[in-house]
């Protein structure tokens, strides 16, 4: 008998079985922009503040909608959502209607948004979900698209260095830097451990990545850790992987503009 290959994670099922245990147990802050754990704030960073203002938006992996709540408090309208998870658009929309804001929720991969126009948007974020995009090229040649001449695109990610390093101390490597593709396991959230697939990517990569794909890079930054104990209250770190973060990077967070 010819043996099967297995298949490989789907993403978009993974966070379905996901998305009720992540919004009830973990979810992500509101109250402002978080670009990732222990991130400085957006009022420090500034990566989007200038701009947000009356800018047509949109927000790839929107997840439960937090980061469209955060982008509407920085005066950002319209809004768009894309996430290819629809029961994370579901949490989404029921988040949405619970503070009396709306916005357009589009089930869809971030490398082909065909229900958003040529050039109809001044900002496009993305909060530590660009890891899920694996063809990169076509990614950032849709946010081109979408964008207007002048307009923004702001992401973080996750860092390869955290994603290659032992959580307990001395953080030695286990995982080689120069593997992007990674297969991992989601355990202890939802009722069965969820497969999911992801892309870890090098900070040269990003710049690569976008530069070839006809944008321009104004900041690209790693930032050190800011003192924040709510990212262990929520439940995202523990005492020793929110240690780690002092001495291991743990997010690449990029501006680009499309001239």
């Amino acid at each position: 008998m010819e043996r099967q290959e297995p298949q490989p994670p789907d993403n978009a099922a993974g966070w379905d079985a996901l998305a009720d245990a992540y919004q009830q147990h973990v979810g992500w802050p509101d109250e402002d922009l978080s670009w990732g754990l222990r991130c400085p704030p957006e009022d420090e960073l500034r990566l989007v503040t200038d701009v947000a203002p009356g800018a047509a938006t949109v927000v790839l992996g929107c997840g439960g909608g937090q980061d469209l709540v955060a982008l509407a408090g920085l005066g950002a309208d319209p809004l768009i959502g894309v996430d290819p998870s629809a029961r994370q658009l579901a949490h989404a929309r029921q988040f949405l209607a619970s503070v009396g804001l709306s916005a357009r929720l589009l089930v869809s991969r971030a490398e082909t948004m065909p229900d958003i126009a040529d050039g109809g948007c001044d900002l496009v974020v993305s909060v530590q979900a660009m890891n899920y995009v694996e063809d990169l090229d076509s990614c950032v040649a849709e946010v081109r698209r979408i964008l207007r001449p002048g307009g923004v695109f702001a992401f973080s990610v996750l860092h390869p260095a955290d994603m290659s390093t032992a959580d307990a101390a001395p953080h030695g490597w286990h995982t080689s830097w120069f593997q992007v593709q990674r297969d991992w396991v989601w355990d202890g959230l939802a009722e069965r451990d969820v497969p999911l697939r992801s892309w870890f990517r090098s900070a040269a990569d990003w710049f690569t990545a976008l530069t070839d794909g006809g944008l321009v890079v104004e900041r690209l930054i790693e930032p050190p850790p800011t003192q924040d104990r709510r990212w262990i209250e929520r439940g995202w770190l523990d005492e020793t992987t929110y240690a780690k973060l002092d001495r291991v990077p743990g997010s690449i967070l990029v501006r680009a503009t499309r001239p």
